[in-house]
This record gives structure tokens, sequence and C-alpha cells, in this order.
């Protein structure tokens, strides 16, 4: 008896989990765009698909959340290893206050600004979008190159609380890995 229970109970997290990967949304980077603003080289680009049902409530119910971005910038070099210059992470930190329904927010690029919202659609914008992020002066570039800038985001698990760490595993739907989406340019 006590094993045909630990095989259902397998094959009932097995399928609960297969159910949860083949029907989740993929989370993904679009508008991505880079440019050069008073001699900076900068990027914005919005984040989609990350908002579930599952992720809504975890984050109505008074659970702080965390989305992580990276950037990174190389130049490209043929022949050998490409040159890392730039590796950035941000974080953009999301709180709902039961008591006043509010959404608090902070951006880690932004550390003097802390967001307050009641509205939810707001708050998923300010989490999802970065605009005019600077990565380095314009000018440390060198002539003639080949650059990449690279970016990804993720629900960060490191801020989660224990009992929903674990339940990455079993319900992938709810948190989200885009892949690295990659820009290329010459300067």
């Amino acid at each position: 008896m006590k094993k045909f229970t630990t095989q259902f109970f397998l094959l009932f997290f097995t399928t609960l989990f297969l159910f949860n990967a083949t029907y989740a949304r993929k989370a993904g980077l679009q508008d991505i765009v880079w440019d050069k603003i008073d001699g900076n080289l900068i990027v914005s680009f919005k984040l989609n698909n990350v908002f579930s049902p599952q992720l809504n409530e975890v984050i109505l119910n008074g659970t702080p959340i965390t989305f992580a971005y990276f950037i990174t910038l190389h130049e490209v070099r043929d022949f050998w290893v490409d040159k890392k210059i730039v590796n950035i992470k941000i974080d953009h930190m999301m709180k709902y206050d039961i008591l006043q329904e509010k959404f608090i927010m902070k951006r880690s690029w932004r550390i003097d600004e802390v967001l307050v919202t009641d509205s939810f659609a707001e708050a998923q914008k300010l989490m999802t979008e970065i605009s005019n992020l600077k990565i380095l002066p314009f000018d440390w570039l060198g002539n003639d190159g080949r650059y990449q800038i690279g970016i990804k985001a993720e629900l960060s698990k490191a801020n989660l609380p224990r009992n929903l760490r674990s339940a990455f595993f079993f319900s992938p739907s709810w948190g989200f890995e885009t892949d690295w989406y990659i820009l290329d340019f010459n300067h």
C-alpha cells in the first residue's frame, strides 16, 4: 500500500508539473532599444507575460516579490573570446500593503525613488518596464568595434518565503525566467 501511495503522489506531481509547464505563458522581453543619450549608452525594454493568476494571488496576499534583470555588454572579437565590459543586475521590488491597499515599489537603479500606487495595473507596468537605463559612457567603447547587449529577467526566488520557493518546482506557471535577448551594434 505504501508503494502504491508513493507512486500515486509521484505521478500526480509529475502530471501537475507537466500540465503547468505546457500551459504556462512564456515570459519574454519586447521593445528592446539601445540609444545614445547625453553621451551615454542607454537601453530600454519591457517584460511581458509574467503576471499569472497564481503570481497575482501571491502579491495580493502581501508577499513581497522581486523581478531581477540582468544586463551585459560584450565586445565581440573575431577568433577570440568576447570581452565582457559590463555586467549589471537590477531589482524591481513590489509589496502590497493590505491595510492601506497600496502597492509599494522600489527599483535598484533609481535608489532614492519609492513609488506608491493603489492601481494594480500601474504597479505591474512599473515592475515590467525599464526606460533609459544608463549602461556606460559611450566614449568608453572603442571605435570600429562590434558589441552585444544581453538582457534577461526572472522572478527572484531569494526573497520569497521558504514555502513559496519550493512551489517553483511544482508550479512553474507563476514563476518565470526569460531567455537571453541579444542586441548587436557597431560603434
